[in-house]
Order: structure tokens, then sequence, then C-alpha cells
């Protein structure tokens, strides 16, 4: 921090000793977040100035980025500034291990890590997320090295692509990282995940307040008189930036003349603007014309640029810097040849005050002289917009390619880009193309989350279509409907879609369509019956006019409507007949509706269709990133991650609901994030992972009080149980169950393999709540066998065999858990299993038959070890040494692969790693990866191998090197 800032630190004492303790726990190795918060002018630079300088002493490596008012639509430009250059220093080692994707994924933002092959792909969600990791997997080998604080100013003008990626790394990053972060109260999306941060208890929250004044005194400094500081307070208002700005007026008693109203917080009083232009007016002319081209080239400057906008010579652009910067109007940055204003409020009453005719033509020579440069689309597209006539061709196509460039990674600032092309089109060209473009920026802007936007523009486009075209009138109705969901509000579309119904010919496709998001209505208000009787009529009219898309997606929402009301045989049924239909529809004809795949998919998981209920959700997530259609993702990972859990591969399971959530908060939709969270949290609590499980559903649940409908909360509290009890805190758990055991929210038990009542009878049990836990197992055992579902029945029949354990009744616990294992593994769950077969080897052991007990709980210790299900496999281990066995070790049977061929693919990868000196943190970057799903992976690695150390490890791989090198390119 120069010299000239320390001492604007006065009456800061409390928020300095609140930076020392953040950077302590870098020393600790924590992840910490660190929020400045306060009005303009009141701090906020500073502080993270002083920060920078005091991790800098201690050794650490610290970045600094700050995002600019007028560049809001550049994708990752905060991201980028703060990044790329220290990128650029590193040796090229340091990213070997980021070569492939993950490198091309960085060089599509960084451009100093741009690449000659790298290309634009449009991958919609999946390439915002894969980006995400991608970034993560820098920054924690970065902190790996060396503790890191990576600063950033300004966010509230950060772009809607940085903000994502800030939103990622504040929930996901790992290891000795500070993130502070300066920013204006503002309600921006990165308030969620903030919001999480604290919840988690992984970060802290600085609010500045205006100084006293005394404190303002001693910041203007003894030479100013008494009367002139009571001056500088008022028209200051305690504010540190203005106090220092008025201060340097060398005419204060006339600018206190210039009073400001009574201001908002965002609002400079008139005296500080006219003290800056004093400023202005102070250096030369020529230096004023650079100053202004400076303004309108963005943040930071090179000459170079600076220059061609103000049409001199370099030399003289020199020159006027040289002056610039001994008035203190602009600063030096870490980087050669780039500068910055002393602050954003100078910029700002530059900008202000540069008259708009320049202002337009500046623009235009910065968009050439970049344009010169070969500079990206993305690069130009600011200055093109602000200089671009009406019926500039060239400047269409160029917002265009941009916004098209920019869909995969940022598609907020696509759909922005794509809009300011359709301003230039001419009034008269009311025609096709500029329907294309609204809809193409409204699907952008949906993909962005950005809903609101969206609905508007889709608005815009309905009213340029005919009456007489009604089948494209409806089908942006469809997508009106699509993003009031994604919204989050779900009925509001009803209206319209009625209407619009009104106007169609029955039979037509977009007719059944539409007709269809009126049984969507009524699934989300759990109107099933109605749903039903809607979703059969189009069923039978779309099979009889060969529709096959549209036939599936009915069936299943039949089968979903009679599985809803138990009908299971019909629901059966309709499910055949949907996937009969979804069998024949081609992947080009799923694109146009890819959440009929979702539908099937949830219709066959309700079923306890499993392993099709995985080929379903995998063909929609495939589809739905080979067209960009992102908002579709997450709901199909949490399918997937809900399909594996259910087939007890809880590590798989992990890894995808990690996925999910991530591209959940992507969609800027509360309902679809909660969904994932709670996939999240399920997992993970099942896995062990306490600490994520209790995030993942805390933030589930503050989001749930942000939605309407009930449900949210109640299956949040559910979610939040499963993580309170796998922590070890039953009585908590207990407290949120207790709206649970009777009522409406009772069938909520029901779901995912009764899943609820075990955690319920768990609680109990854990209690000593046995009479409640008796009625739980009674009630449970009796839904489930009238649903007749086998892991249903499975779950509830262990939550019995569990109680009557408890009671002291071995041998009916005996029997029911047996009767559990059969069907767990008639149903493919080898984890539900497992759990049987741990209560059988317990109910054993009570009756005093140890060996057969020993074996029992061995299989099971294994059975819950292979599936990830890492607590349970402890408590098993726990189990064995009560009975006097130490923990097995595993060793292949002879119907089993051995040696490194018992490994999976991905396994092979992670050994391979490991056995190269690689630690957990190092193999989860390199191969995209949790490092908590590389350490599932290596417990199993262990575990098929035989081993227990790495170096033992590192000697089976050596041995059997030129085999697995063919198993990997066999693969490939």
């Amino acid at each position: 921090m120069e010299a000239k800032d320390v001492h604007a630190l006065v009456g800061r004492d409390n928020e300095l000793a609140e930076l020392d303790s953040a950077l302590d726990r870098l020393a600790a190795g924590e992840p910490w977040l660190l929020q400045i918060v306060g009005e303009p002018g009141i701090g906020k630079s500073r502080l993270l100035a002083e920060l920078r300088r005091r991790g800098e002493d201690r050794g650490y490596l610290v970045l600094d980025g700050r995002a600019a008012e007028f560049e809001r639509d550049i994708p990752f430009g905060l991201i980028v500034d703060a990044l790329n250059d220290y990128l650029a220093s590193l040796d090229p080692e340091m990213l070997c291990a980021l070569d492939g994707d993950p490198l091309r994924q960085l060089g599509a933002i960084f451009p100093s890590l741009a690449r000659d092959d790298a290309s634009t792909e449009r991958g919609g969600g999946a390439e915002r997320y894969r980006l995400h990791y991608a970034v993560r997997s820098v920054l924690e080998r970065l902190a790996e090295r060396q503790p890191m604080v990576l600063a950033l100013d300004d966010v509230h003008w950060a772009d809607a692509a940085s903000v994502e990626m800030l939103t990622h790394l504040l929930r996901r990053v790992r290891g000795p990282l500070l993130t502070a972060i300066a920013y204006r109260p503002a309600p921006t999306r990165l308030l969620a995940a903030l919001e999480g941060s604290a919840r988690g208890g992984r970060g802290s929250r600085l609010e500045l307040a205006p100084l006293t004044p005394e404190e303002a005194a001693q910041l203007a400094g003894p030479e100013v008189d008494p009367v002139i500081r009571a001056l500088l307070y008022q028209e200051s208002g305690g504010n540190p930036f203005y106090i220092e700005q008025l201060a340097r007026a060398r005419h204060l008693q006339e600018l206190g003349d210039v009073h400001h109203a009574r201001r908002a917080p965002e609002a400079v009083p008139r005296a500080v603007i006219a003290a800056i232009t004093e400023e202005l007016l102070a250096v030369s002319a020529q230096s004023r014309l650079v100053v202004d081209a400076a303004a309108v080239a963005g943040e930071p400057f090179e000459p170079e640029l600076v220059a061609q906008i103000a049409e001199l010579d370099v030399p003289h652009v020199l020159a006027a810097l040289d002056e610039l910067l001994n008035a203190d109007l602009i600063r030096s940055t870490d980087a050669p040849r780039r500068f910055r204003f002393r602050h954003p409020i100078v910029r700002r009453a530059v900008i202000d005050r540069i008259p708009r005719g320049w202002q337009i033509g500046a623009h235009a020579r910065a968009a050439a002289a970049l344009g010169a440069a070969d500079a990206p689309a993305s690069v130009r597209a600011h200055h093109v917009e602000g200089s671009a006539t009406i019926g500039d061709e060239g400047a269409i196509a160029l917002l265009v390619d941009a916004g098209r460039e920019a869909a995969p990674r940022a598609p907020e600032a696509a759909g922005r880009w794509l809009l300011a092309a359709t301003r230039l089109l001419p009034p008269h060209d009311r025609g096709d193309r500029r329907l294309s473009l609204l809809t193409e920026a409204a699907s952008a802007l949906t993909f962005a989350g950005a809903y609101d936007e969206a609905l508007a523009v889709l608005g815009r486009a309905s009213d340029l279509v005919p009456e007489e075209r009604v089948s494209e009138r409806a089908d942006l109705v469809a997508k009106i409907a699509l993003a009031s969901r994604m919204n989050g509000r779900p009925f509001e579309s009803r209206p319209l879609v009625t209407r619009t119904l009104r106007s169609l010919p029955g039979e037509c496709e977009s007719a059944l369509a539409l007709t269809l998001e009126l049984a969507l209505d009524h699934y989300w208000r759990g109107e099933f019956a109605q749903m039903h009787e809607i979703a059969r009529d189009v069923s039978m009219r779309a099979r009889r006019d060969g529709q096959q898309l549209l036939a599936c997606w009915a069936a299943a929402l039949c089968s979903l409507a009679s599985s809803s009301t138990n009908r299971l045989d019909d629901a059966l049924a309709e499910l055949r007949a949907a996937e009969l239909s979804f069998d024949a529809v081609s992947d080009e004809e799923l694109a146009e509706r890819i959440d009929v795949a979702g539908y099937v998919a949830q219709a066959a998981s309700t079923l306890e269709r499993i392993d099709d209920a995985l080929v379903h959700a995998r063909r929609g997530q495939h589809v739905a990133q080979m067209t960009g259609q992102s908002p579709l993702i997450p709901g199909l990972f949490v399918l997937e991650t809900n399909a594996l859990f259910m087939k007890g591969r809880i590590a798989d399971a992990v890894a995808v609901a990690d996925m999910a959530a991530d591209a959940a908060v992507l969609t800027g939709n509360d309902q679809v994030a909660i969904w994932a969270l709670w996939a999240d949290a399920m997992v993970c609590s099942s896995a062990g992972d306490t600490a994520r499980a209790l995030l993942s559903a805390r933030e589930a649940l503050a989001r749930s009080e942000r939605v309407s409908e009930t449900y949210f909360s109640s299956l949040s509290r559910l979610h939040l149980a499963a993580a309170l009890q796998s922590a070890g805190n039953p009585a908590a758990a207990r407290v949120e169950l207790a709206a649970f055991e009777a009522g409406p929210d009772q069938r909520l038990l029901d779901l995912r393999g009764a899943h609820g009542w075990d955690l319920l009878i768990r609680a109990q049990l854990a209690l000593g709540e046995l009479d409640a836990a008796a009625q739980s197992s009674a009630t449970a055992e009796a839904r489930a066998r009238a649903a007749g579902l086998p892991q249903r029945t499975a779950a509830a029949l262990c939550g019995r065999a569990a109680v009557v354990l408890a009671q002291g009744e071995d041998g009916p616990a005996a029997e029911l858990a047996r009767e559990a294992m059969s069907l767990a593994d008639r149903a493919g769950n080898p984890l539900l299993a497992a759990r049987a077969r741990a209560l059988l080897g317990a109910a054993l052991a009570r009756a005093g038959d140890t060996g057969e007990a020993v074996a029992q709980l061995e299989r099971a210790e294994h059975s819950l070890h292979e599936c990830g299900a890492l607590r349970e496999a402890a408590a098993a281990t726990l189990e064995l040494r009560r009975l006097g066995r130490r923990r097995p070790r595993r060793a292949p049977s002879a119907t089993q692969p051995s040696g490194t061929s018992a490994l999976s693919a991905r396994e092979l990868e992670v050994a391979t790693l490991v056995a190269s000196g690689q630690r957990n943190r190092e193999v989860a970057a390199a191969l995209f990866l949790s490092e908590k799903t590389v350490e599932s992976h290596l417990a199993r690695i262990y575990d098929k191998l035989g081993v227990r150390s790495r170096a033992a490890l590192a000697t089976i791989i050596a041995s059997t090197a030129p085999a697995d090198d063919e198993r990997v390119r066999a693969r490939d």
C-alpha cells in the first residue's frame, strides 16, 4: 500500500485486527472468506490494500483484481484481472497436470493461456461448471504451494460470469485460500453464496461505518483549522474518501457552498464531484484528453490503446500519464505499462464530464484499434455497442458473434450482446431476423438464470409473431412456461397457456405440448388426479398421430401421477409405454424437449427401476450438454445421484451430487438449487462427510424460506436431520423430524426407498425412545408392504429389525434382517443388503453365535466400504472389534479379478497418480475430481489390492505398468 494511504486507516482498529485474524487462519491451512461492505469511499479499497500488504509481509501469495463500472458485460473481467498476469508468469510445469481439457477451458478466458487449438464449444452449463472446476484446481494448487490471498474489489460491478465463478469458489475451494471481497450493499446472486459461507462458519463480514468527528479530524490533519474541519465533516458525512477529496480542494470554502441535498448512500456529494473536477482542471489540456481516453479505454488501461483513442502518439501519452500520476488522478498497477484511476469515483467523474459525441467517437476508435489487433469479439463488443449506428451490419454481425462466442461460458453477457444487436437493426426490420435474435437472446438469458429479463424478451418476441402463425406463438408460450418454472413461479404462465390453447387446432403438436404444460401445473399443485386425466388424453392422441416424443412425455406424467396415488400397477404399465416411445425418439428429436428424459427417469426411479432411471437420465444429460441446454442439466444430475444412491453406489453418487449442486447454482433457480442440495446432503450424510452434508442441508433450508411451497422447507428439514444424525447429534435431528411423525408430511418419509423412516427410527433408538421407534417401524413396514416396492420394504424391515433387536428379541430380528437382505439383493442395492447383513450379524452376536456373526459382519463391513458408506462401515468395524476381531484384511475372491485388473478405469488413474508420489489434492486437481472422491477411490483401491500404504501401492503399480497402459489406451 502506498505511503499516502496509510494514514487513511484511522478509526479502523477493529477492522485491522480482523484482517490479522483472517491471515492467521491461512497459517492453519483453512479457507476463509472476508467480506468488506460499505458505501462508496468508505474505505473498502484501502482495507483490501492493507490486507494485501500484510499478506505479502507474511510471505503469502497475494493476487488482486477489481471490477469496473462500465465494463460489466465483459465476461470474467474480474477473474481475468485478478489471475491472468500471474498465470502468464508461471513455470509451464506448474500447469502440466492441467493439460488437455481443463487447460483448454482456462485458455478460453485467460489470454495468457490461450492456445491455438482452443475452440468455442456449445456446451451451456456443462462448459460453465467445467471451467469453474478448472479455475478452482489452479487456485488450490497455488494455495497448496503457498498460502494465498485473493483480494477482489468493487465486486458489486462484477460481470455475471465472474459472479458465478466466485459462487463456485466460495462453495467448494479447499486449502489455505483467503478470499477477500469488497462491495457496496446491493442484491446480487453472490449473496446466497456469501450467506452460505457465513452459515458454514467459514467467513466473517466487516461493515464499515462513517468516521466519528474526532476520527475525521485526525484524518484531515492538524493543519486544517476547526471551522474547515467542521465543514469537511458536514459535507463528507464522515466518509474517508470524501474527507480527503474535499481537503485536496484549493477552494474548500467555496466548495462548501455546493451543499448536497439529502442523498442516498450510493450518491456522491456534489461538493466531492466539484473537487475532483477542480483536480482535472489543474492539469494540462493534453493530459485531460489522455485521462478522458483512459476512462473510455477501461480499467486497467495501457498507453498504446489510450494513444489511439486520444489520437496522439505514444510518447505524448506517456508524458501525460506522468503528469496524471503526479496529480494522483491515476496510479500504476503491479503489471508493467498498466494503470488505474485512483478511485472508481474519479473515473465516474471523468466519464460524466466527457461530451457524449466525443465518447461515441472514442469508442469507435477503440473498437477499430482492437479490431486491427485481432482482439476477440467479446473484447471489442463493449466499444462497438457504444459507437455503432442503427443499420451498421458490421456492428450487428460482431455483436452476434460476441454473443455466440460467450454463450457456452457467459450466457448472460451473450444474451445482452444479442439484444444490443437487435437495437441496431433498422426500425422497419421487424421480421424473422429480429424474432430469431430475440428468441436466441431469451434462451441465453434463461440459461444464465436471468429469468425476468428472459421473460420480458420473450414477450417482445411474441408481439412480432402474426396471429396466423399459431405454431410459432405456441412454441414461444412453451418457452415462457419453461422460464416461469425455472424462475420459481410455475403457476404464473397458466392463464397465458390457456388463452393460447384456445387459438390452436386441438390436434396439432403445439397444442398437445401446451396441454402437457397444464398437466405440469397440476403436478406442482399436487393435483394428481387432474394431472393424470390431462396426460392420459394427450398420450392417447399423441400415440394415434405417431408423435412419439409427446406420447413419451404424457405417459411418463401419467406414471408419476399413478405412483403418487399408490396405483403402482398402472404406474408400471404407463412407464413401459413411456419407455417404448422414449427408445423410438432420436437424440435430435429429444433435443427439442430434453426435460422429457427427466420425467421418464423420475418415473422409473419412483418405481425402483433404477438401472433404467440411470440410462434415461444420462441420455438426457448427453443431449443437453451437446445442445447447450444448461437449465436442464442439474435436474438430470440429481436424478442420477438419487439413482446411484438407491443402487448403493455412494462414492459415485457423491461425485455426481457435487456436479449437480454446482450446476444448479448456475440456474439462479432456488427450487432447482434446493433439489440438488438435498441430493448432496443425502449422499454426503451416507458417506460420512458430515461437514459438507450440514452445509448443503442448511443452505437448502435457507433457500427454501424464499420459496412459497412448504414442500421444499419440509424436505429441507428432513435432509438437515439426516446430516445432524450423521454428525452424531440425534437430539437435534429428532427436533427436525418431529413434524413428520404424523400429518401430511409423513408421506415424505416414504421417498427414496423409505430413507426418511430409516432416519427417524435411528434417531428414536439413539435417544432411547423405544416405544416411539416401535410405532414408527410398524407404520413404515405397513406402508412399504402396501406399496410392494422391494427397496422400500427392505428399508422398512431394517428399521423394524433394529427396533426388535433393541427390544431383546434376537431371533425375530434375525429373520427380519434376512428378509430385508433378500429384498435388497433382488432390488440390486448392495448398500441396503449390507445394512441388513450388519443387523443380522448383530442379532446373531446377541444370540451367542459369534462365529456366524463375525462372518456376516465382515461381509457387511466389506460391502459398506465398497459402496462408499464409510460411516456405516466404521460402525460395522466397531462391532467386529467388540467381538474381538480386528478389521479384516480383504482379499479378492477366486471369482473376482485380482491385482490392478480388479480396478475400474478411474481407480487405475487414481492409483497411478498416487503411486507416482502425488497427494490426494494433486490427484483431485489432475483428474478434475473433488478431494473426497479421491479419498473414496483410494480406500476401495487399497481394499481391492489388499494393501495399506502408498509405498505398497507404488510397488504393485510399477510391476504392472505395461498392462495398465494398455487398459488406459483401450478405454480411450
